[in-house]
C-alpha cells in the first residue's frame, strides 16, 4: 500500500505536513479517485490524512482501550477516521472500525452504520421505521409460498442481493418460475430472498450526495442501453442537477438521518402519480467518482463533486477536534 503521501496532487504534496495538524484516517480498499480527492482536500485545509487499508493495521488488546498499530508496530493515533470500507472490504474493515470507536476515535460512517446499511434488510427496516416512502418490500424465506410473494408484489417484480452493490445481481423477474427458482438459490445460500415492486420508470433514477445529513449535489443517472440498472460502473450516463428540488432535499435529508449517516448517498426514484420513492441509501458514494464518469457531463459535475469533497474535509476536520478533545480528556 503507498504511503499517506503518494498519491495527493503536486500542488498538495509540496506543502509540509504538520505533525501537530488533526490526523484523519481514510480507511480504504483501494487508491480511488475519491481517496485521492480526499487525501487532497485535507491537506488543503491544513489537516494530515493517512491513508490505510484493513491489511495494514494491527490492533493490540491488553487493557481496557484497544491500541491500533501500524505493520511495524509502532503505534498510530488518528484523531478521525473516514470509514471507507466499501462492501468488498466489508469482513476486513467493520471490525476494524469497531475497534477504532473503542479506541476513542471518531468515525464516519460508524461501524454499525455501515454494517445495518450494506444489509438491504435492514435498510429497508429502517427507512420504514422512520416513515419514509419506500418501495414496496418482501423479505422472504425460502419456504414463502411464490403465490402469496406474487399476491403481493406482482409480476414483474425485482430481486436484489441482501448484500450487493453498483448494481451487482439485482434483475427483474417477470415469470412465477423465476422467482421459484431464485427461492431454491436462497434456500440453498441459506439466505432470505430480497423482493421489492416494480417501479414504472423511464430507465433513470436521482443520486443525491449528502455530508452531515446534508444535500450537497446530485445527479440523474441513465441506465446504458438493455441494462436494467441505472448505475455508472455498469455504464450508465450521469445528468448533473443544477439544483435541488427542496421537496427531494427535505427527503435525502430525513433518510440520511434515518440510518444515522451523516455520508450518504441517497437514491430515489420519481414513480408517476406517486412521487419520490426511496431505492436505498449508499454509505460510502462515490462522492468524486461519480463525476469522473459522467463522461461529457464531467465538466458540469467535476465542480460539483468537489465542493462535496471539500465540505465532506472541512466536517472529518471538525470531527478529529471532538476525538483530539476526547483523548485529552481521557
Amino acid at each position: 500500500m503507498p504511503s499517506p503521501s503518494s498519491h495527493p496532487s503536486p500542488a498538495a504534496a509540496a506543502r509540509p505536513l504538520d505533525r501537530r495538524a488533526p490526523a484523519v484516517l481514510i480507511l480504504v480498499r483501494d487508491l480511488t479517485a475519491d481517496v485521492a480527492a480526499f487525501d487532497e482536500a485535507l491537506r488543503a485545509r491544513g489537516a494530515r490524512p493517512i491513508i490505510r487499508r484493513p491489511e495494514a493495521l494491527t490492533i493490540r488488546i491488553d487493557g481496557r482501550r484497544p491500541v491500533i498499530l501500524e505493520a511495524d508496530g509502532s503505534p498510530l493515533t488518528p484523531d478521525a477516521c473516514l470509514g471507507w470500507t466499501s462492501l468488498a472490504a466489508r469482513d476486513a474493515g467493520l471490525w476494524l472500525l469497531k475497534a477504532l470507536e473503542m479506541a476513542g476515535v471518531p468515525v464516519m460512517n460508524r461501524a454499525a452504520v455501515l454494517d445495518a446499511g450494506q444489509l438491504k434488510p435492514t435498510l429497508s427496516l429502517r427507512l420504514a421505521a422512520a416513515g419514509l416512502p419506500h418501495a414496496r418490500t418482501l423479505i422472504a424465506g425460502a419456504d414463502a409460498d411464490p403465490d402469496a410473494l406474487i399476491a403481493g408484489l406482482g409480476l414483474p417484480m425485482v430481486v436484489k442481493p441482501c448484500l450487493g452493490t453498483k448494481g451487482g445481481g439485482v434483475g427483474p423477474l417477470g415469470h412465477r418460475a423465476e422467482l421459484i427458482a431464485r427461492l431454491a438459490e436462497a434456500g440453498a445460500a441459506r439466505l432470505p430472498l430480497y423482493l421489492q415492486e416494480f417501479l414504472p420508470n423511464d430507465g433513470s433514477d436521482l443520486r443525491i450526495q449528502c455530508v452531515d445529513h446534508r444535500p450537497v449535489y446530485a445527479f440523474r443517472r441513465h441506465a446504458a442501453p438493455g441494462a436494467f440498472v441505472a448505475n455508472l460502473h455498469a455504464g450508465g450516463r450521469a445528468e448533473a442537477l443544477t439544483s435541488i428540488p427542496p421537496a427531494l432535499a427535505r427527503l435525502a435529508t430525513a433518510a440520511a438521518r434515518a440510518v444515522d449517516a451523516p455520508l450518504a448517498g441517497v437514491d430515489l426514484i420519481e414513480v408517476p402519480g406517486r412521487g419520490p420513492v426511496i431505492l436505498e441509501v449508499n454509505m460510502t458514494p462515490g462522492i468524486y467518482t461519480a463525476a469522473t464518469l459522467a463522461g461529457p457531463n464531467r465538466p458540469v459535475l467535476e465542480p460539483l463533486a468537489r465542493q462535496a469533497v471539500d465540505l465532506l474535509a472541512q466536517s472529518l476536520i471538525r470531527l478529529a477536534g471532538d476525538g483530539l478533545w476526547r483523548r485529552q480528556a481521557a
